[in-house]
């Protein structure tokens, strides 16, 4: 269970003119983050102390000058390096967005190689498109002219890997990305383990075990987080927390609080309030 003590500030915010662009900003000292996805890639600077996580078994440490670079659905955890804490800013960008930018350059759709990367120019000029875009002040042209000239760096300074298809152990790659791809559409169904099971031809029991292997979380834990994922992308759009919770599978509103307010430190509603 992730902890809360304690956090001393968390904020979204989205620029009017970036659709899905989605900013955040925060310092936490004990906030431990457990293992989690997310639904898009994720960009993100340390502006004091140091973060470690774990992406993949191996332990990375992000202080000043680096970036971070995850993939979508790719699994990893967080928590301070040290007791004086750390302050992030993170930018989270959607598939489409992406694949739009890297069409355009002329590449294929990307991959980061690694979950980070060691360039101090590239962290600077983070953190200056950052700030531009959360005080909301510029232009579309601007505002949108500031993240293409960043996304071009950042994809021709660090080309885009190749996706290792081949699993090493746990669930094969189309046997993985199948019980993905279920989850992913029908994400308010409450299916059982057997069900799931039977779509890769195995048992509970080795069902589980190598889903776990070969994502580091267990099937309800990635199906909570694809749900609460899904559930900021629509109270972004203004939806209703009780629809949202309904709509997603939730027990409850209260059950969908609890859950958004562990995960991202805010309840539904404030979150809400920060990105209308």
């Amino acid at each position: 269970m992730s902890r809360v003590t304690p956090v001393e500030n968390i904020n979204y915010w989205r620029h009017p003119s970036l659709s899905g662009i989605e900013l955040s900003q925060a310092e936490f000292t004990h906030f431990s983050f457990d293992k989690h996805v997310h639904l898009d890639y994720h960009l993100g600077v340390v502006t004091q102390g140091a973060q470690q996580f774990i992406n993949k078994g191996s332990r990375y440490q992000l202080g000043q000058h680096g970036l971070s670079t995850l993939n979508p659905d790719e699994t990893h955890d967080g928590q301070s390096r040290d007791a004086e804490g750390y302050r992030v800013k993170v930018m989270s960008i959607p598939v489409e967005y992406m694949n739009s930018i890297s069409q355009e350059m002329g590449l294929k759709a990307h991959f980061f190689n690694a979950p980070m990367v060691d360039d101090p120019a590239l962290y600077q000029y983070f953190i200056q498109l950052h700030d531009v875009l959360i005080q909301g002040q510029c232009s579309e042209l601007a505002a949108e002219s500031h993240l293409l000239n960043f996304m071009q760096l950042l994809l021709t300074r660090h080309p885009s890997g190749m996706l290792n298809l081949r699993q090493d152990r746990g669930l094969s790659w189309q046997q993985l990305n199948r019980i993905k791809q279920k989850i992913h559409d029908e994400p308010w169904q409450n299916t059982q383990l057997e069900a799931l099971a039977d779509e890769v031809n195995l048992s509970k029991f080795q069902f589980l075990r190598q889903f776990k292997l070969a994502t580091g979380m267990t099937p309800h834990a990635y199906l909570k987080r694809v749900r609460l994922e899904l559930a900021k992308k629509s109270l972004t759009h203004g939806a209703l927390v009780a629809d949202v919770a309904q709509q997603l599978g939730f027990f409850d509103q209260s059950h969908l609080n609890k859950a958004f307010k562990q995960a991202f430190l805010l309840s539904p509603v404030q979150f809400q309030r920060r990105m209308l």
